[in-house]
């Protein structure tokens, strides 16, 4: 489907740029097709590139010779990249310095039909990998042209990194199928060298220079854009999820101008299930089911019936699949999420967080007695944390602990509790 669409589009307009090339749609399937003769001994395909125009031929190039594709994400630990290639028995890989085999330590099955295996980034350390069909990929970004228009991917630039789910499908592969133009620059390039500080002025200023149209977001990006004070009057829809979104946010976004969308999905599903957008809207919920997923619920929990989710590697699934999420629909068909069955946060980073495994680093250490993590809809981790005596250095401990944990899992703030008083504080942590 995608690829019979990339042919039908204008040959001369840009499907995709990023600071070094543009690639015309005209030539856009001789430059997929050089790269599937160059992944002739390639049986699984891991991607370690930064965003560029080359990630998403690389992409595209594997989906088209049928080749499972495994994006690794740039804030993935050491440890969890190997995790990756080793469960998914992945055969090359692509960075910076070439395709390079590393079939000798991998031994890895993925499920039959196997498109892309994302991994999710791992609520206890450890990330599952998710198989995804190529049928059930392209029908969750034929779903998004569908409600939202061709139109408002003119212009979109890829913000999340492309190892991102969300970002590879209901960016790329969205806007590909609408006939747009993908910016896919460098994360520096935008300001995001560091995505944990970002320099939202960077972003703001490239969105407006390339007249950019459409974006994706997680809620604090969206923070941090909205205090660039930007101006950007060509962009039409800026769509937000990955965590909680405040209904205030949403409405200061839109009362500075920014045409801000929350949606809801999970890598099961593909990355999207419900979106609001700018014909069907209600900023109080994450939108209407896409068309091609058929929703259910049982005691509060959500769950979802796509033709993308295969299982999750070596564990094939077929039928419902229960997210763990709670939540309803409406009378007018907008879906609330009301939480979580299990005891998960989710960063407003789109860090989805067992608090069991950071407070399991921090008792760890001897210095500490007891701690509670939170940071719900934050853009980091806090805890309370027990000193086990009071003359423990408990900066150095939580450093110690840090370092077992990947960024996005790592304690930025915390308060010291006294012994006497840590029942109760503890009892009501937030």
């Amino acid at each position: 489907m995608i690829f019979e669409a990339l042919q039908s589009h204008n040959p001369e307009h840009i499907a995709l740029q990023d600071e070094v090339e543009a690639v015309r749609y005209g030539d856009l399937n001789q430059e997929i097709d050089k790269r599937v003769e160059a992944l002739f001994s390639v049986s699984r395909l891991g991607i370690a590139l930064d965003n560029s125009v080359d990630w998403v031929l690389w992409d595209l190039a594997a989906l088209k010779a049928g080749i499972p594709c495994v994006p690794l994400p740039p804030f993935f630990t050491q440890d969890q990249v190997s995790h990756s290639l080793q469960s998914a028995g992945v055969s090359h890989v692509l960075s910076p310095e070439g395709l390079r085999d590393v079939s000798g330590s991998s031994g890895g099955e993925v499920l039959e039909g196997t498109a892309k295996v994302t991994f999710t980034s791992g609520t206890t350390g450890t990330p599952k990998g998710v198989c995804l069909s190529k049928s059930g990929l392209e029908k969750v970004a034929t779903s998004l042209v569908e409600v939202l228009g061709a139109q408002l991917a003119d212009r979109h630039v890829s913000i999340l990194p492309l190892a991102v789910l969300l970002e590879n499908v209901a960016g790329v592969y969205a806007t590909l199928l609408a006939g747009g133009t993908v910016y896919a620059p460098s994360l520096k390039t935008i300001g995001f060298a560091n995505p944990f500080q970002p320099d939202f002025a960077a972003l703001s200023d490239y969105m407006a220079r390339h007249e950019i149209t459409s974006a994706i977001m997680v809620p604090e990006l969206l923070r941090g854009l909205m205090s660039a004070q930007p101006e950007l009057p060509n962009l039409k829809f800026l769509a937000v999820g990955g965590s909680k979104v405040s209904p205030a946010l949403i409405s200061s976004a839109r009362a500075m101008g920014l045409p801000v969308y929350e949606g809801y999905g999970l890598s099961e599903c593909g990355s999207v299930v419900s979106l609001n957008t700018p014909d069907d809207d209600q900023p109080s919920s994450a939108g209407k089911i896409l068309p091609h997923i058929r929703f259910t619920e049982s005691d509060g929990e959500i769950m979802i019936e796509t033709p993308a989710f295969l299982g999750y590697l070596n564990n094939p699934h077929e039928g419902v699949f229960f997210t763990g999420d709670l939540g309803h629909l409406d009378k007018d068909g907008f879906l609330h999420i009301d939480g979580r069955k299990k005891n998960i946060l989710s960063t407003s980073y789109g860090r989805n967080i067992a608090p069991e495994w950071v407070e399991g680093a921090l008792l760890a250490q001897p210095e500490i007695s007891q701690a509670n993590v939170y940071g719900d809809a934050e853009p980091f981790l806090s805890a309370q944390i027990v000193p086990a005596m009071p003359e423990d250095n408990i900066t150095q401990a939580v450093a110690r602990a840090n370092k077992e944990l990947p960024d996005y899992a790592k304690i930025k703030d915390f308060q010291i509790i006294e012994k006497e008083n840590s029942h109760e504080l503890l009892r009501h942590a937030s």
